[in-house]
């Protein structure tokens, strides 16, 4: 029923009627706009969560791009082939956003609608957490940069004063960060591009010549080799989908015969081994990070080690690849890392048992002193929901459709089991938002839970396809006849 009332699905007999017009006769335009509608699993699209949310106010080029010379030109020739062709001459690059549709007037003022829209769905903190996780673009988010050095500053007088600081071990060029990878010491930076990704640090040739320039490969080769045998021992007689492979484990289940079999040919020393298999053994220990995984593989003398070829590193780096790695610097914001990453300038010490906990709620703090939240809420907004919104769970798919549907301001919002991956708390919070956000227009919700029928005003019982009681929940639960599948009407 939900399915038809949102037109998705024609009934198979009968009309449905919305003040004296037949349903199946308003153009797809009017339903689209006027009615919006959430199932159990909405689809998200590859993109940003930004680009899912506005989806809805997207229907048509609102206001045309600004071209210079060339580019103008280029736009010409497109939109005189498009009109030859037949075809349609939208621009992309035009702003589609329909801002009265969404009851504001400019974009500044949409990003205080989608911040209202997420604090009723209880969706706010989500996207918060997605902001601290994501990267932050300093040409698209003027002067932010600045203000989030301020609070990396900020921060680190915070853990001072409350004498906290080994919570935190910040990154110094002049020490081994044990609460950081291999990867990351050596690099001392965040990787741009394809060419120094941690996963292909093992095949980087400038990597190699660097290693072997301070004596490290053979002594990383054998570590590697302790990484495998240990890996091996624990992992190789669990099932390939066994959780402990993804939580635990370097490597993967597909690879532990061909570990296996490596560490099994090594007789004596691993310089006896072909190339191909001292790289494979090369990349363990570059995603060790010491004090997590405490195998004692990487001691003092070659953190010491590792120090030194971080300094050959970048003393040697050709000019081609100087924009390939954003170094760590404490007087500038790196755009190749995450919000948290920039803030604490360094990594919560995994050996401190409060420090999961504390340090995030210490930044909150320290962001809220300095009015940074919404700013990490609109970068928030940037994060890639993935393949049919995969990043997400099936909660945060579930707000993001409902909020995407809020944001165009329907006259009928119907919602299919929409939050059925939600717990008791956040059902009833969601439910109380959207009863405040849809006041005055009309709400239908095909519930999965007969208790939460009580906020509406009106409830319809459903069983076998039919309407069997409608009411009051009052008066119906009264009759004990809240059974079935419901619909709750307000």
């Amino acid at each position: 029923l939900g399915l038809m009332l949102a037109r998705l699905l024609r009934p198979s007999g009968g009309r449905i009627v919305f003040g004296g017009t037949d349903l199946a006769e308003l153009p797809l335009a009017i339903i689209g706009r006027r009615i919006g509608y959430v199932g159990p699993t909405p689809y998200l699209f590859a993109g940003s969560l930004r680009d899912n949310l506005l989806l809805g106010l997207r229907h048509r080029p609102m206001r045309p791009a600004e071209y210079e010379d060339g580019a103008a030109r280029r736009r010409a020739r497109e939109l005189d082939e498009a009109r030859r062709s037949g075809n349609i001459d939208f621009d992309l690059h035009a702003d589609w956003i329909d801002y009265e549709s969404a009851g504001v007037g400019d974009a500044a003022a949409l990003s205080g609608r989608i911040a209202e829209v997420l604090a009723r769905l209880d969706f706010e903190e989500d996207v918060y957490g997605f902001g601290l996780r994501w990267r932050l673009d300093p040409a698209t988010h003027a002067g932010l940069a600045d203000r989030l050095l301020a609070a990396r500053k900020a921060l680190a007088e915070r853990l001072v004063a409350d004498d906290i600081t080994k919570l935190v071990e910040t990154y110094d060029p002049a020490r081994f960060n044990s609460n950081a990878t291999v990867a990351e010491n050596l690099l001392f930076g965040t990787p741009i591009g394809p060419t120094f990704e941690f996963e292909a640090l093992a095949d980087n040739a400038y990597v190699l010549q660097v290693l072997d320039k301070v004596g490290l490969s053979d002594d990383l080769v054998e570590a590697g080799r302790r990484v495998a045998e240990t890996m091996i021992e624990m992992f190789a007689d669990l099932p390939p989908d066994h959780e402990f492979f993804e939580q635990f484990s370097f490597i993967g289940a597909k690879d532990i015969p061909e570990f296996s079999t490596i560490v099994g040919g090594i007789d004596g020393s691993t310089r006896a081994l072909s190339e191909a298999q001292r790289r494979k053994l090369l990349s363990l220990p570059f995603k060790l990070v010491p004090a997590r995984h405490r195998l004692d593989v990487i001691d003092a003398a070659m953190q010491q080690r590792l120090i030194e070829a971080r300094r050959v590193f970048r003393a040697d780096l050709p000019a081609s690849a100087q924009d390939q790695i954003e170094f760590f610097d404490p007087e500038r914001y790196n755009a190749a890392a995450t919000l948290q990453d920039n803030i604490l300038f360094g990594k919560i010490a995994y050996g401190e048992a409060d420090a999961p906990a504390r340090i995030p709620l210490v930044l909150g703090e320290v962001l809220e002193a300095l009015s940074l939240r919404p700013a990490v809420i609109d970068v928030g907004l940037d994060y890639q929901v993935g393949s049919g919104g995969s990043r997400l769970s099936l909660a945060q798919r579930q707000r993001a459709g409902i909020a995407r549907a809020v944001l165009k301001r329907p006259d009928l919002l119907i919602l299919n089991e929409a939050t059925a991956a939600f717990d008791g708390p956040a059902q009833n919070k969601v439910t109380l938002g959207l009863r405040q956000e849809l006041a005055g227009r009309g709400l239908i919700w095909v519930l999965h839970r007969a208790d939460l029928a009580r906020n509406f005003d009106r409830v319809l019982v459903m069983s076998g396809g039919k309407l069997q009681e409608q009411g009051r929940f009052a008066d119906l639960d009264r009759r004990d006849s809240l059974t079935g599948m419901l619909i709750a009407a307000g």
